[in-house]
């Protein structure tokens, strides 16, 4: 597709989360509903409300936490290591953890609470493991998938919620009308780039799924732990099947920029970030960010793509 200056991208990718599919009332609830389910097995001591949208915001936005099980695993270990008298107090402690983290994401985290006296709950909460291996990751996928979808992807029957899956709460935002109109203009060059799995992406993109090339897709939670965002690999690999020296990625997180930053350092190639900032918990803050890192254009929503490609890239 050709935009400003005569440019011609080779491929449009997407992200998931943030982008296609609105996710306040799925994944973030899982990261909520599974700190109170683990904080309350081990303390015995209700942290109803403790997590809001914006701390879980805070977190992503130090470029290393895509992953929303380490957001689940570090908040759960800070409570753990320094009790708050109080919501209030707990939520400005878990402030300061998300200020002082990077890009190594649960590494920086620890390595902040260290002091904290970490090592008997790190040991206890058993992150990162496989589900079979660490109660918090299966509680968050259980929550998460429920249990049809958790057996199909797991491999292992439900064991601590039987409830309804919060995956039923995505909401699909980008339009069918959009991804034909793009995937005739790329000749079906479109690819996703998600820290999902391709169990989740199917079942939450079931319309549109067919306009992505899914021999380009990569779903980095069936991939090894070391490819999550924000290592280039997802990025690469997609663009390296299409035979792409170019793209656009439209993207809402920090991990994702940094991503499509490195893949053009390491590769050569050029990709045009499309920041989507609508269905932030705070997208003013995330407008603000994306301003501050330079990135090629923002959209309130993902549907807006075509005309930005035309207009502004």
């Amino acid at each position: 597709m050709r935009g400003r200056d005569n440019v011609m991208f080779d491929c449009a990718l997407f992200d998931i989360d943030g982008v296609l599919v609105d996710i306040r009332k799925s994944y973030n609830s899982a990261i909520k509903k599974t700190v109170e389910y683990m904080l309350k097995s081990i303390t015995g001591k209700s942290f109803h409300n403790l997590v809001t949208d914006q701390i879980i915001l805070k977190f992503r936005q130090s470029g290393g936490f895509n992953n929303d099980t380490d957001t689940t695993y570090v908040i759960t270990l800070a409570m753990l290591a320094n009790p708050p008298k109080n919501i209030a107090e707990g939520r400005r402690f878990l402030a300061k953890v998300a200020e002082n983290a990077d890009e190594s994401g649960y590494v920086s985290a620890e390595k902040f609470l260290a002091n904290h006296g970490i090592e008997k709950w790190k040991s206890l909460l058993a992150y990162p493991a496989p589900v079979k291996d660490s109660m918090l990751a299966r509680v968050f996928d259980e929550l998460f998938y429920g249990p049809e979808l958790f057996e199909k992807q797991n491999h292992v029957e439900s064991k601590y919620c039987k409830g309804r899956p919060l995956i039923k709460n995505d909401k699909l935002v980008v339009t069918t009308k959009m991804m034909k109109k793009l995937n005739e203009v790329f000749d079906g060059n479109l690819a996703i780039v998600s820290g999902r799995s391709r169990l989740a992406a199917e079942y939450s993109l079931f319309p549109v799924m067919k306009y992505f090339n899914l021999d380009a897709c990569v779903f980095l939670e069936d991939e090894k732990r070391e490819y999550a965002k924000p290592n280039p690999y997802a990025i690469k690999k997609a663009m390296q099947t299409i035979d792409a020296k170019s793209a656009v990625y439209a993207g809402d997180s920090a991990e994702d920029l940094l991503m499509a930053r490195r893949a053009e350092k390491e590769s050569g190639v050029k990709i045009a970030f499309v920041g989507v900032y609508g269905y932030s918990p705070q997208p003013a803050k995330t407008i603000a960010s994306f301003k501050r890192e330079g990135v090629e254009a923002m959209a309130k929503s993902v549907n807006q793509l075509p005309s930005i490609i035309d207009t502004e890239l």
